[in-house]
């Protein structure tokens, strides 16, 4: 069993990592895609010399000497998803910004409308030169081609698991997840979320990046349930605090392939 640290998401006890996971490649349609799981939900993709970062997370990974984005999914205003400091260690004036709804307010000021455990920052004021960046706020369902990849943003919530003020952890329509389409060769980018009913319609990805601790997202049990009902050919988990690599194996389906630490998990 692979285990670490919990932590807060406003106070890490984790040590940051510099060590880079091994890089999966998938033939697509349209070119080779590259995949790496960096720490926590931060995500390296790269497609055609297109390179794509999804919820950089300096508290967790060493963003300082990462190759520049040209695109960078943000899914929602959690710190550890929305963090500045890694965002200006990758991002240029030319990087191409698709953020959710609430960073979208963040970048209005309107700092009033999310929830109060969001990271109330706006990126433009923390990092001047992103004035000059293209964002494009996408509310769950909208769509988007940004540098040739077809964006759709996903629900991303939670129904099961609340905060003491009772508002659920992540709230309905505030966050994002993407489903990236690479000529029909889909990636599910989850976010982070329960199993929710809008999933549905994701099933059958040929990627799927799906977070699991409690109580913020997914329960082993509720995490295996979720890849076998979803069904993509190739998992990675994302966003844990401790792995239990041969539990998850011993309960999702067979014809999925699981990725630990960057490889397939063969018992």
């Amino acid at each position: 069993m692979i285990k670490f640290v919990e932590f807060s998401l406003f106070n890490s006890n984790f040590s940051v990592m510099n060590n880079r996971n091994k890089q999966n490649s998938f033939e697509t349609p349209v070119g080779t895609l590259k995949v790496e799981h960096l720490a926590h939900f931060s995500l390296y993709l790269e497609w055609n010399g297109v390179k794509i970062y999804v919820d950089p997370y300096s508290d967790l990974f060493d963003f300082s000497n990462m190759e520049k984005a040209d695109v960078l999914l943000l899914t929602h205003a959690h710190g550890d998803h929305y963090d500045c400091r890694a965002i200006e260690c990758i991002a240029t004036p030319e990087t191409e910004f698709v953020v959710s709804e609430s960073v979208g307010w963040y970048l209005k000021g309107d700092f009033a409308k999310a929830d109060p455990s969001t990271n109330q920052v706006n990126m433009y004021e923390a990092i001047p030169f992103t004035r000059k960046c293209a964002v494009t706020v996408l509310k769950n369902g909208e769509h988007a081609v940004v540098k040739g990849i077809d964006i759709t943003a996903t629900p991303a919530y939670n129904i099961e698991n609340f905060r003491d003020n009772g508002n659920p952890f992540h709230i309905k329509g505030e966050g994002n997840g993407y489903m990236l389409n690479f000529g029909g060769f889909r990636v599910y980018i989850a976010g982070d979320t329960e199993l929710i009913p809008e999933m549905e319609a994701f099933k059958g990805a040929d990627i799927l990046f799906l977070p699991k601790n409690m109580p913020f997202t997914f329960s082993d049990e509720k995490f295996i349930e979720a890849a076998n009902y979803l069904r993509p050919k190739n998992l990675y988990p994302v966003h844990y605090f401790e792995m239990d690599a041969h539990k998850l194996a011993s309960g999702i389906s067979k014809d999925i392939t699981l990725y630990i630490e960057g490889k397939p998990y063969s018992e």
